[in-house]
């Protein structure tokens, strides 16, 4: 590449701005971090190492469910186009992996050895895997504000009345210029009617009770997985979080992470994480160390599924191969 040493020097630097901010932000002290990581005994780290194996098929299996059962998609190919997919999102472009998914899933074989063309709804699931895992982290929170106590405030529903019927109002007229437009547009192009077939065969999923219901199941055993890794790492430090802040640090994790601004987000997922364990009572070294440990433990848990069915790939083409 023509630009690769600009690249690297531009990402190291990246990731030394992101370690100073760290330091500065959570006022570590020397060798609080190096202590706090001896702490972890083997058996924290492989603990955690499975719960993230079990994000890797909970999130794999949501994926699966939610396609439709015209495409004829094998489990293991879903597996696969996850776990390439996942695996270039962690290491490489955030959204480069998401359109591997799409290209994998597009073009596959069913149980027979027949070439399956799947239509362009391939992309709209992705949407509905997305939307599916908002949904499962909502029901989440709803639990967690179940175990909350709190005083509902009161509005002053006749100072805001006025305001809220401009609002809908203006809602309405918008919404139905949309509408009228898209219309319009259908009419004339053709290849908008196509893209709306593929749309609704995309989200049918979420129409459906029984997928629907699947891939919500499926999302919330990929956070418990995830909660459950975090707090095996927050026990190795001898604290023991509640689940409404193990689950507000995955929510705080999440958003920071959201805009990524380093490779495998190094720097701003420790700090995103780290300033939220801050938050629920752990000191800044064993929160820095936690989230480190949790980064390094969901980067080699994505890793080795890849690899497992880099391997299964080799395998069937060294039987196929073997075979003639």
């Amino acid at each position: 590449m023509k630009h690769q040493p600009a690249l690297i020097v531009v990402t190291f630097l990246v990731i030394g701005i992101g370690l100073i901010f760290i330091f500065k932000t959570l006022h570590l002290e020397e060798g609080a971090i190096v202590e706090a990581l001896t702490k972890f005994h083997p058996l924290y780290w492989l603990g955690s190492l499975v719960a993230v194996v079990f994000q890797m098929i909970f999130q794999t299996h949501r994926l699966w469910v939610l396609f439709p059962g015209d495409a004829k998609l094998r489990w293991t190919h879903a597996a696969r186009a996850f776990s390439y997919g996942q695996f270039i999102n962690t290491f490489g472009p955030t959204g480069a992996g998401d359109l591997l998914k799409v290209v994998l899933t597009r073009k596959h074989k069913d149980r027979h050895g027949r070439q399956i063309e799947a239509s362009e709804a391939s992309a709209i699931v992705l949407v509905a895997d997305k939307v599916a895992d908002v949904g499962s982290v909502l029901l989440l929170i709803g639990l967690a504000l179940l175990q909350t106590s709190f005083q509902v405030p009161e509005v002053p529903w006749n100072h805001y009345f006025s305001k809220l019927k401009t609002v809908l109002l203006s809602t309405i007229i918008i919404f139905l210029s949309f509408y009228l437009l898209f219309r319009l547009l259908r009419a004339r192009f053709k290849i908008i009617s196509h893209w709306l077939k593929g749309f609704k065969v995309g989200l049918q999923a979420l129409q459906e009770p029984k997928r629907c219901s699947g891939g919500l199941l499926m999302g919330v055993a990929n956070w418990i997985s995830e909660l459950i890794a975090l707090s095996i790492l927050c026990v190795a430090q001898g604290y023991s979080l509640s689940y409404s802040e193990l689950l507000l640090s995955l929510v705080i994790l999440n958003i920071g992470i959201s805009i990524p601004i380093s490779p495998a987000n190094i720097g701003v997922y420790e700090a995103s994480l780290a300033f939220a364990l801050t938050k629920s009572g752990i000191p800044a070294g064993e929160s820095l160390a936690i989230a480190t440990v949790h980064h390094l433990c969901q980067m080699i848990g994505t890793a080795l599924w890849a690899l497992m069915f880099w391997l299964y790939e080799r395998w069937q083409d060294y039987k196929k191969d073997s075979a003639f």
